[in-house]
């Protein structure tokens, strides 16, 4: 590795580390996934009326903290927004909204869901609709804005006895207002009038800023997405949530710092205990390599069979060489003459000035085979 990549290599560590460190401050907003939220730019997002509304109000944010922390950093006159949350609210977390109300908060809820839900302690039930396909082609009954070029698309209809009307569909209440203690609740049984493709169509977009101000004035607004984001199914991406985040980092930044000390080295490297030994057969191969560039094909065949007669030479004193050359063909199970013509047409090769090296690897092979042969007499 050069040096200018050892230097590239060394400063990633400290780029991930401020990175981390950076990520506790701030973090970027991840998708939910959810496709219906403000965020979203879908026919069923909310984006366009996030957007009408920041346009009006003082101040405008999104909020992807528990309700209980959000609410903690809210005041009485803030309206808070939870427009057909992926989750209904717990049972604490109405307790914890409905306080917050009775202490002077303002609340637009929109319902979804496809079971009958409950509002507690304010007797608001949202009431799904049986028909799969609803009729949606009727105009919306409401004094909230004097246009008729309004549409109205609703899944279902709200049961709330004594309470303030606002829209009325085809005899049914889809949503009402009340005040509860010093604060305000607005309540609809359809979140899409608040969304992107109904805010389309003539002027339902002064009926759901209408909505939103009958829960009061309208100054500073909180749109809560903890329910959108807390409703989806989710596996590693759960411990990314707010609640763990702080803590997921924090393990990261200690591997990254544990990688970071690892990686370096201090000092000259050590010597190692047991010193590299060169391969045995490596001056074999550096030969073999010199006579192939060479192209010495005769020079290594003469070579080889002056090892054979060196190798075999104590054995012609107790029998002839043609007893050898009989004892290779027996254990080869070849014919004597085929043994014989290899080692003379090899002799007769090895007196050449030039042989191919194609044709030298070739006799060497087949004289192998007959030494192997021979060799195995010691065995």
């Amino acid at each position: 590795m050069s040096a200018r990549w050892k230097i590239a290599w060394w400063w990633i560590w400290p780029v991930v580390v401020i990175g981390l460190v950076a990520l506790q401050v701030w973090f970027p907003p991840l998708d939910s996934g959810v496709l219906h939220d403000t965020y979203s730019t879908t026919a069923e997002g909310q984006r366009a009326f996030y957007k009408l509304v920041a346009t009006q109000a003082i101040y405008t944010r999104r909020s992807t903290d528990p309700l209980d922390r959000a609410l903690q950093n809210t005041f009485g006159d803030d309206t808070l927004c939870i427009l057909g949350p992926e989750r209904w609210p717990t049972a604490a977390e109405w307790d914890a909204l409905l306080d917050w109300v009775l202490n002077g908060g303002r609340l637009v809820f929109a319902c979804r869901s496809t079971e009958e839900k409950t509002i507690p302690q304010v007797d608001v039930t949202y009431v799904p609709h049986d028909d799969p396909e609803p009729n949606d082609s009727l105009p919306p009954q409401t004094r909230l804005v004097s246009s008729k070029e309004i549409a109205w698309w609703t899944d279902g209809h709200l049961v709330a006895k004594d309470r303030e009307v606002l829209v009325e569909y085809d005899g049914e209440v889809q949503a009402v207002a009340f005040d509860h203690g010093a604060g305000r609740i607005v309540v609809v049984a359809t979140p899409l009038v608040f969304s992107n493709q109904l805010l389309t169509y003539g002027d339902n977009p002064a009926l759901a800023f209408r909505l939103l101000e009958a829960a009061g004035s309208v100054q500073f607004v909180l749109f809560d997405e903890s329910l959108n984001a807390s409703g989806t199914a989710k596996a590693l991406g759960v411990l990314l949530e707010p609640a763990l985040r702080p803590l997921t980092l924090q393990l990261v930044l200690l591997l990254a710092l544990y990688g970071w000390w690892n990686c370096l080295r201090y000092g000259p490297l050590a010597r190692p205990a047991v010193e590299a030994r060169h391969n045995l057969v490596d001056h074999t191969d550096t030969v073999g390599v010199g006579y192939w560039r060479a192209k010495a094909g005769a020079a290594v065949l003469r070579s080889y069979l002056r090892a054979l007669r060196t190798e075999f030479r104590p054995r012609t004193v107790a029998g002839t060489t043609n007893a050898l050359f009989a004892t290779a063909a027996r254990r080869l199970n070849r014919p004597l003459a085929s043994v014989q013509h290899d080692v003379q047409a090899a002799y007769r090769a090895a007196k050449l000035k030039s042989l191919d090296r194609r044709v030298a690897a070739r006799m060497i092979g087949r004289l192998a085979q007959i030494r192997r042969a021979l060799s195995e007499r010691s065995t």
